[in-house]
């Protein structure tokens, strides 16, 4: 009986640091994940936000990606524009910001596929985004780009991904 008890406490503490070792050592897919969620909160604008805490918010938006990265972004009814310098990205975020009044997004479906190397990942994503109040979301698919900087993700490339119209 007393093995028994023994072994069930070997087991038990070696769940128990599996557990933690998780918590401390998170995989790369759950830290990109993180990182996505991350950016879509911080992209967010709230209802009577502060000027300064739109143009904050924006700066912390641009932290998220690498200094190399390249956006190509083709929204319906507004021409595709592509962003390929840090301060192009800066001033397309401070812009936007500062035009909306409120704004909240939702990422759904992530997929995410780090390389074998662990230095590089895809991910692919449906982006919702409630603005200004609306009822009617803005939905679109994006596929981007990331690599490890620095032991830290950054997002790299950012593009749309045109849907069939029937």
């Amino acid at each position: 009986m007393k093995r028994i008890l023994n072994i069930a406490v070997i087991v038990a503490l070696l769940l128990v640091g599996i557990w933690v070792f998780r918590i401390l050592f998170p995989s790369d897919e759950k830290l990109i994940r993180q990182l996505l969620a991350e950016a879509a909160e911080t992209a967010g604008v709230k209802v009577n936000e502060n000027p300064l805490f739109k143009i904050a918010g924006a700066n912390r938006l641009v932290g998220f990606f690498s200094p190399d990265a390249v956006l190509k972004v083709d929204v319906a009814g507004v021409d595709t524009r592509a962003l390929d310098t840090p301060d192009d990205l800066r001033q397309a975020v401070t812009a936007a910001r500062a035009s909306l009044q409120e704004a909240k997004f939702q990422l759904s479906q992530v997929e995410v596929k780090v390389s074998p190397d662990s230095q590089s990942a895809s991910a692919q994503l449906v982006a919702i985004a409630y603005l200004n109040g609306s009822g009617d979301p803005l939905v679109q698919e994006l596929k981007m780009q990331l690599k490890k900087i620095d032991r830290h993700w950054k997002i790299s490339r950012v593009e749309t991904v045109k849907t069939l119209g029937l």
